[in-house]
């Protein structure tokens, strides 16, 4: 095969390799783009939830508080 053919396949080739190369880091990033975006949302949601039991403790102030072990057991209907 003569030297011009061979570099021409070999441009081909490496032009398809990169193109190739390209849309499987795009599809990649993407990907991860939207997983951190939802751990993001996540987080977010989770603070979120953490100022609201903060402030309804604060708020329950002189109420008894029952630990979780105790209120498992609490048999809140007999209705079986």
């Amino acid at each position: 095969m003569n030297k011009r053919i061979r570099t021409k396949h070999q441009h081909h080739e490496d032009a398809l390799r990169h193109k190739i190369e390209e849309e499987v880091q795009s599809k990649y990033m993407n990907y991860c783009s939207s997983y951190l975006k939802r751990i993001e949302y996540l987080v977010g949601a989770n603070n979120e939830l953490m100022r609201e039991l903060k402030r309804v403790e604060s708020e329950s102030v002189g109420h008894i508080a029952i630990p979780n072990v105790v209120a498992d057991n609490i048999v809140l209907e007999e209705n079986f």
